[in-house]
């Protein structure tokens, strides 16, 4: 460990130890009321910005993630949304760079500790910025 030039191995320890105390605290039955939860905070802000004029939601059938189709080019979009204070999501053109057809695209995550005034700050911005 001395002579280590990375601590990924220590990292990726506590990483693990971390999720296992935090599954262990749950329960079975708070890991599914938590699932739950990330689905209805999905679906709803889904819904709210599939109605964006401008936005269109591909996936239908999703649990947390869900990808847009946006009226212009999703990384322009992204950094527009990040000068209004919004973590808007990665571009699918990030994930596949020399691929034309999905520079439009947006994947969106939705986890527990988003709260309502997050997607209230999202719906306003996105509907800003797409004018």
């Amino acid at each position: 460990r001395e002579k280590a030039t990375s601590n990924i191995c220590t990292n990726s320890g506590l990483c693990a130890l971390a999720f296992t105390i935090h599954l262990s605290l749950l329960g079975e039955q708070g890991l599914f009321r938590l699932a739950k939860l990330n689905h209805k905070l999905a679906r709803n802000l889904s819904g709210r910005l599939a109605a964006i004029p401008g936005v269109e939601l591909l996936n239908k059938t999703f649990f947390n993630e869900f990808t847009l189709r946006l009226s212009r080019p999703a990384a322009a979009i992204v950094d527009a949304l990040a000068e209004h204070g919004v973590l808007a999501g990665v571009p699918a053109s990030r994930l596949l760079p020399n691929e034309s057809s999905v520079e439009n695209l947006l994947t969106v995550a939705v986890t527990e500790t988003s709260v309502e005034a997050d997607f209230d700050a999202y719906v306003s911005a996105l509907t800003e910025v797409l004018k």
